[in-house]
């Protein structure tokens, strides 16, 4: 507080209202899986392809020509169709010889508990070299139900897997009899796909779930996590073919299973046509993709830009402070398209006071309780067209 001892004006900054909540990254991807070189147990962030290579890459002279390893063709197809940012974690397996069927569940489990628990900065969660079996004890698919479960603790990441490169989908009935988990933070994408080699000649097959995950991120900057990754703005890069051809029949009995289909449509080309989780039918509220990550868009920018309350008197102004806001937040992204509704008061709403979210007993037991809902915006996945002919008179 300046001292005042003569008239005049002063100029007095006043600090502002408590931080705002800010908006948290939807495009940071995490990798965990083998890799040829690098370190280990460790998640290290990158920006490019080139950067994976000088890191996790052999030399090039040591570095054989071909197939190129799980993780090393997974972080390609993700940068290669939009991908931004990612954490690579190479897990090493028993012998250190860069195979992923030498890493067992412990392997992944103790990772996810002792070091990717503490980092929050991520939304995205992909196995390179796992992919989901016929056989319900594949080694493959315990790896995929732990990684599962632990998307399923942590409520801020979406796990994108893969089905093995030999299963052909073209019913229901074969799709139900692969046995999928059944849960909102999970999606998958269907077939494989073939892109040129860019580090040799011929071509390539690769799983979807990273050239999926790269979409992801570039939708996020051009539109929103609000928005469906999928459609004819879907269009994937440097894709020459699938492996398996979808026509209207298979995907109609596909994409009620939550099995998102990529599609090579005339006049469009190769795009994302299908939206939808794996939470199967009881638990259609969060059956989209789009809804799912934008309540944990909502929940964890929230949640980090809310420190600051820790320790606040549990009171009146602090109330109004949290309802301010946390609704000026919301009221942005209504702005920008990413709720239902005309108004505010249609689209969200925040609560947070005594006898409102919390009794004199919470308020006892240092507990600040805020509720909050929105109505989400859903794809148009069903668009029907109705065409009347006013027909002259005889």
């Amino acid at each position: 507080m300046p001292d005042y001892t003569r008239p005049g004006v002063y100029l007095d900054e006043v600090p502002a209202s408590p931080q705002p909540v800010t908006a948290v990254s939807t495009s940071t991807v995490v990798f965990v899986g083998c890799a040829a070189s690098g370190p280990v147990n460790q998640p290290v962030l990158i920006s490019g392809f080139i950067e994976y290579q000088r890191q996790f890459q052999r030399s090039a002279k040591a570095e054989p020509p071909g197939q190129p390893d799980a993780m090393t063709l997974a972080v390609m197809a993700f940068f290669g169709n939009g991908g931004k940012d990612a954490y690579i974690c190479r897990l090493a397996s028993a012998n250190d010889d860069n195979d992923v069927a030498e890493l067992t569940v412990n392997d992944y489990n103790q990772f996810y508990q002792t070091v990717l628990a503490a980092l929050n900065d991520y939304s995205l969660l992909l196995l390179p070299g796992q992919h989901w079996q016929r056989s319900k004890h594949a080694q493959s698919n315990a790896v995929i139900s732990a990684s599962l479960a632990f998307c399923q603790q942590q409520r801020h990441c979406l796990l994108l897997l893969d089905l093995a490169a030999d299963i052909q989908l073209s019913s229901a009935a074969g799709a139900s009899a692969v046995g999928l988990p059944a849960s909102s933070y999970a999606a998958l994408y269907y077939p494989w796909l073939t892109i040129t080699n860019p580090l040799a000649s011929g071509m390539l097959t690769v799983p979807p779930a990273a050239v999926a995950a790269g979409l992801y991120c570039r939708n996020d900057g051009r539109y929103g996590v609000w928005k469906a990754p999928a459609g004819v703005t879907a269009k994937l890069i440097g894709i020459t073919g699938l492996a398996f051809t979808i026509d209207d029949n298979i995907q109609q009995q596909l994409n009620p299973l939550g099995i998102n289909c990529i599609r090579t449509l005339p006049r469009v080309g190769t795009v994302i046509w299908g939206a939808r989780t794996l939470a199967g039918k009881t638990d259609t509220e969060w059956r989209y993709i789009s809804v799912r990550r934008t309540a944990i868009f909502i929940e964890q920018s929230i949640s980090q830009s809310l420190q600051w309350v820790v320790f606040e008197p549990n009171d009146q102004p602090l109330w109004q402070a949290v309802r301010r806001n946390i609704s000026n937040f919301l009221n942005t992204l209504f702005r920008a398209g990413a709720f239902q509704g005309s108004t505010q008061q249609e689209a969200f709403f925040v609560r947070c006071g005594l006898n409102e979210t919390m009794t004199q007993q919470d308020i006892n037991q240092q507990q600040l309780i805020i509720e909050l809902g929105f109505a989400p915006v859903k794809p148009a996945e069903f668009v029907i067209i109705r065409i009347r002919y006013a027909l002259s008179p005889p």
